[in-house]
């Protein structure tokens, strides 16, 4: 049997599924929709924040230049999961987030689905999970991910 092509790169396919953060680069060249799905907190906490009608702007990594990140962007900065406080009750666990008080804007900094998210280059649409969010306060959509507030300046 003749193969044409790479045997690997799905492209007769309606539905394709890559890795990480070089899979979200390959794929988005032509994706009409990338969704990211993370096995681990990312995608939980962004469904839980999203029903509670904040929008979700993901950073690949904690640290001082997610702070910078946030506060760039007026939006509040998740903790540590066990850096939680009454001052910054939100965080990458899910639970965190069920508990602490809405906010318009949360950065969630995560090695994993947060910087996949993050990874995804401008394309048509882009999900941080699969949620059909709510209407937010102000009546209108919110959001799991804006790729235009998600770029760095």
């Amino acid at each position: 049997m003749l193969v044409k092509g790479d045997a690997f790169s799905q492209a007769d396919s309606g539905v394709r599924s890559e890795w990480g953060a070089a899979g979200v680069t390959h794929l988005a060249a032509d994706a009409a929709c990338l969704v990211v799905v993370d096995v681990l907190s990312f995608s939980a906490a962004v469904t839980v924040a999203v029903e509670k009608g904040t929008h979700v702007i993901p950073h690949p990594r904690p640290g001082d230049s997610a702070a910078l990140f946030a506060e760039q962007r007026d939006a509040r900065l998740a903790a540590g999961r066990h850096e939680v406080t009454q001052e910054t009750p939100w965080s990458l666990s899910p639970a965190a987030l069920r508990e602490a008080p809405p906010a318009p804007r949360v950065v969630l900094p995560s090695p994993g689905g947060s910087a996949i998210a993050a990874a995804a280059p401008l394309c048509r649409s882009s999900l941080g999970a699969c949620v059909k969010p709510p209407s937010s306060p102000t009546g209108s959509p919110a959001t799991a991910t804006d790729p235009q507030s998600a770029r760095s300046p």
